[in-house]
Formats: C-alpha cells, sequence, structure tokens
C-alpha cells in the first residue's frame, strides 16, 4: 500500500493588502481536500508553499518577517508545514525566523558570493535553534521548481501538488513480476484519479497543477531497498549508476506522459532511510558516494549529518560540486546538511528521524 506523502497549497501571487490576501487563500478548501482524499488513501501530511517572500512583502506594503509571521500563523490552522522562499539570505534574521515558527521551511538558491552566508546560517541553526532545525532549510542549485517536496520548492500560481510514499509498494509489484515502469505508471494513475476524484466531490475550483512522482523514503519505507532489489547487490555496489539511471528514465518518461511537475527523481535523503543508515554506518555509504550520486538523484546532499566541525572550505566545495552536477544534468538540486556536535561515525538523535550515522566529509 501507498499513501499520500503531501497534499500541497502553493498559495497565489501577493495582491492588496496583507489582511484582504490571507483572507483569499483558499485554506479551507485544501483540509476539506484532504479529509476527502484520506476516505480512500492516507494522506500523512498537508502542506502550504509561499511565493518568495520579499515579493509578497513588496506586493502588499510590509517587512518579509511580518509577512512570514501572519502567514504562518494564517496556514498552521490548516497545515503541517509552511515552506518559504527566499530571495536573498540574511543569517541573523533567518536564525530568528527559524527560532520562532518551529514548522517553517526555507531555502534560498546558490550564489557564490553568498556561501560564507549560508555556511554562517548552518552553523547558526545548529547552535542556536538545534540540529533538528537543520532539516528546515535548504539551498537550491539551478532554480526552485514547483513541488510538494521541501523545503526546496516555491509558488508561482495558485493551485495544488502530490506526492506518494511509495517505494515498498513498488518493490512488491516488481517482486510480482511487474515491470518497473508498468508498476509506477498503474500508481500514478490511480493517485491522479483519486486526487480528481477528490476534488470534484468537495467542488473546489483550486486546479491540480500536477503530482511529483518522485522515489522518495521514509524509514523502513526506503528507497535504497528497492534500488537494491532491482540491483541485487548493496546500494553503491558496481551497477549503481546504471540502476539509478534506469529508475530516474522510467520516471522521467512518466512525468511526462502525465503532465508531472517538480523533481521526479530518485530520492536519497540519508536521515529519512533506514537501509541508507545501515549503509552508512558500515562504511558501505561515504560522504563522496552521496556527492557523486548528485547528477543522477535529484539530491546528492539530503539531510547528512556532518560534524560541526566540518571546515568551511570543505562545504564550499561540496556546494560548488552541486552546482556544476546541476549544470551538468539541467535540473535543480537542493543540499541540506546538518552540523551535529558528534564525530564520524557516531550516531545522533534527530527527532522523528531518528538516530542517523554522522558522515565523515573526507571520506
Amino acid at each position: 500500500m501507498y499513501k499520500f506523502r503531501a497534499l500541497t497549497y502553493h498559495a497565489p501571487p501577493a495582491a492588496g493588502s496583507l489582511d484582504g490576501y490571507l483572507a483569499r487563500l483558499k485554506l479551507d478548501d485544501v483540509g476539506r481536500l484532504a479529509k476527502e482524499l484520506s476516505a480512500k488513501k492516507e494522506v500523512w501530511s498537508i502542506r502550504v508553499v509561499s511565493t518568495p517572500v520579499e515579493d509578497a512583502a513588496r506586493a502588499l506594503d510590509v517587512k518579509p518577517s511580518r509577512y512570514v509571521e501572519e502567514f504562518y500563523e494564517t496556514a498552521i490552522k490548516v497545515a503541517n508545514y509552511i515552506a518559504f522562499p527566499l530571495r536573498r539570505l540574511e543569517p541573523s534574521e533567518l536564525v530568528e525566523l527559524m527560532r520562532s515558527f518551529e514548522r517553517a521551511y526555507f531555502s534560498v538558491e546558490y550564489k557564490l558570493e553568498e556561501e560564507e552566508a549560508v555556511i554562517e546560517v548552518l552553523r547558526r541553526v545548529s547552535e542556536e535553534v538545534g540540529w533538528v532545525a537543520g532539516s528546515r532549510f535548504a539551498v537550491a542549485f539551478g532554480g526552485r521548481p514547483v513541488t510538494p517536496y521541501f523545503p526546496v520548492t516555491t509558488s508561482e500560481t495558485e493551485g495544488l501538488t502530490a506526492s506518494l510514499l511509495y517505494p515498498t509498494h513498488v518493490a512488491e509489484l516488481v517482486e510480482g513480476g511487474e515491470p518497473l515502469p508498468d508498476a509506477l505508471r498503474a500508481t500514478a494513475l490511480e493517485a491522479y484519479k483519486l486526487v480528481y476524484g477528490a476534488i470534484d466531490r468537495v467542488g473546489t475550483n483550486l486546479p491540480l497543477i500536477g503530482l511529483d512522482l518522485s522515489l522518495s523514503p521514509w524509514a523502513s519505507d526506503s528507497v535504497a531497498l528497492l534500488l537494491e532489489k532491482l540491483l541485487g547487490l548493496p546500494l553503491f555496489s558496481p551497477g549503481t549508476f546504471f540502476v539509478l539511471r534506469a529508475v530516474n528514465d522510467a520516471l522521467s518518461l512518466l512525468a511526462s506522459s502525465l503532465g508531472a511537475v517538480g523533481f521526479n527523481e530518485v530520492m536519497l535523503p540519508l536521515a529519512e532511510d533506514d537501509r541508507l543508515k545501515e549503509l552508512a554506518a558500515v562504511g558501505q555509504l561515504r560522504f563522496r558516494d552521496l556527492l557523486a550520486t548528485a547528477p543522477a538523484c535529484v539530491v546528492g546532499l539530503d539531510m547528512v549529518p556532518l560534524p560541526s566541525t566540518t571546515e568551511t572550505r570543505v562545504l564550499k566545495w561540496a556546494m560548488r560540486d552541486l552546482d556544476a552536477a546541476s549544470k551538468l544534468k539541467r535540473k535543480p538540486l537542493g543540499m541540506r546538511v546538518l552540523l551535529v556536535g558528534a564525530s564520524p561515525g557516531e550516531e545522533v538523535e534527530l527527532g522523528m528521524f531518528g538516530k542517523t550515522p554522522v558522515i565523515d566529509p573526507l571520506v
């Protein structure tokens, strides 16, 4: 069985007064849609994505911090998580926002001249807000798509997106003899049908922008295990990139035929995949492996705990590698690293993500 990982509302461009704009958001429709959809298939989270903060604040003639506060307090009545794309990075302001709004996610687009500011945020969030809060800040390379996946997302027009949690479901279909492309297509078609059915029954005029069909994990519902079933060897053994390419090709073809949005690729977030944690704990998965997957996966460095002693120059070069990978593949990438007070090989407790091994950034 699969579930909807997220049903996500993308807010419209801001106009008019702040109070008037917030009153026009169709959050009640999103809540009713989630309830209706849950009667058929579990909806794991409801999410809301703002338009870029600075654009909205300028259009509404308010300070960015006030916009974030008011938008957050309005959206959190319905949503589990809210994403705020940023056009500029001011570390002190961002750290304070992350401290104040614990379910708010933020992203900035990579710029060479802002590397120092990004690293300051990574260090200060860890020290002042907590290690787990690092999961709520990401750097985007190659732009931010409209996607239900956080934090690298944005909103351009009002509408809905959704994502699935389905690695185990797909693995079971494949083990039953169904070819991978057919397993992916059957699941995606059913999911689209369920969302459209819920929209019709609720009677909302909110458009479905599309589903992001990326294969993403959560705990034992592991993308790594699915890849290993296809490979027949531990992940990162010879053949890994062939399998990654085959799965991503299948997802890309399916996404094109169904009008999907977002990334539509394999995702390998270390702290979110139990099998990846096992591989990291025994040395089968290394930092360089995660970086090397960037040209083949939507994220090569996602939810990766690194020692807080990691040198600034190492973090800079990692970002430059990801920027190069994004340009090479001509698709967006994201980075989430968590700087933690532990040494490589140790495990750290990361709240809802559970215990996760710390990776050596130079191995």
